[in-house]
């Protein structure tokens, strides 16, 4: 009973001086339909707001694993702050999702591998690239969580799409507009005799274009042999809106004197892609 006569009192004092202060009488804003004033300076008698706690994201508010983001919209709810356990942080509602007010180190991430069995199984299953006189061809990436210990997707960004000679194959397509951070490391093994070092080229293509792209030269000496272990790498910046597709590619450039060589992208511990998610 006390509560609800509380509760009623609070109501009319707040039509009536169009705002509310809690913890000094004098503090005055008008701009402010709450004020909570912490006078103490000390842990033993200082007083906080105590928010609602849920333990993970799926105890939130509109929580549907049936949309894009996980959450169902609705603008009337903008605004609204948790405090979500498991990552220890305030989240707020902007109408569409719920989203960390502040991640300090940890940006949302996603990081893939290749599979490793494809080597076990039969490595004519791995992506290969054939380089001649007249030119090279271009292989997609088959980037996925393949080891549940070290892969994951934060961003819940990978399609459907698994298999690496698929016409329109696109690794991620992105469920949020941002500015995003891109690493592509690639274990490659050469076969094939140069003068020259062979050079590998990683591309992103975003869409149909391509936003970023390094030529890495495998190796500084002269004559390269078969079975030869490089790793090429690269890393970019770059703004994607929600709907853009992300393609990883790797394709071979013909140096002097290379007469024929195969580049084979290996599936171990060095070829995988990690996405980052900066705003």
């Amino acid at each position: 009973m006390k509560n609800y006569i509380y509760l009623i009192v609070l109501f009319f004092y707040t039509s009536i001086n169009a705002q509310v202060v809690i913890g000094d009488e004098n503090y005055n804003n008008s701009n402010a339909l709450l004020s909570v004033i912490n006078k103490n300076n000390n842990s033993t008698n200082s007083k906080g707001i105590l928010l609602s706690k849920v333990e993970n994201k799926t105890e939130l508010p509109l929580f549907d694993l049936s949309q894009d983001d996980e959450y169902l919209d609705d603008p009337k709810m903008a605004g609204m702050i948790m405090y979500q356990k498991d990552i220890n942080r305030v989240v707020l509602y902007d109408g569409k999702r719920w989203k960390p007010t502040l991640y300090e180190n940890h940006f949302r991430n996603t990081k893939m591998s290749m599979d490793t069995n494809l080597t076990t199984i039969d490595e004519n299953n791995l992506p290969k690239l054939a380089c001649v006189l007249i030119g090279c061809g271009i292989q997609n990436i088959p980037f996925g969580i393949v080891n549940t210990n070290i892969d994951f997707d934060e961003l819940k960004i990978k399609t459907d799409q698994t298999l690496y000679n698929e016409e329109n194959y696109a690794n991620f397509q992105f469920k949020e507009s941002g500015l995003y951070k891109i690493l592509v490391s690639l274990s490659i093994k050469t076969s094939g005799l140069h003068v020259t070092p062979p050079v590998i080229s990683i591309r992103a293509k975003k869409n149909d274009f391509v936003v970023s792209r390094s030529d890495v030269a495998l190796n500084e000496a002269i004559l390269i042999t078969a079975g030869a272990n490089r790793t090429g790498t690269m890393e970019f910046i770059a703004m994607f809106s929600k709907g853009d597709l992300l393609t990883l590619q790797a394709a071979g450039a013909v140096g002097i004197l290379t007469v024929a060589d195969v580049y084979t992208i290996m599936p171990n511990e060095r070829t995988f892609v990690s996405i980052e998610k900066l705003f």
